[in-house]
């Protein structure tokens, strides 16, 4: 139940934060959570998503 409560809490925040960086009218890019965690194939699926969203 703790971890419910930690995870909306988050939620929340990543929600408010997102809004005021809405509010500064630049782009923006989301990148996927790495559940590995971060190493060299990692690297190259986050290296994809920005070629995606369009980031050379």
């Amino acid at each position: 139940l703790e971890q419910a409560e930690e995870y909306a809490e988050r939620h929340t925040l990543e929600r408010e934060q997102r809004a005021v960086l809405t509010e500064q009218d630049l782009p923006l890019h989301e990148l996927p959570l790495l559940a590995e965690g971060m190493d060299l194939a990692g690297l190259y699926e986050l290296a994809t998503e920005l070629r995606t969203q369009g980031i050379s």
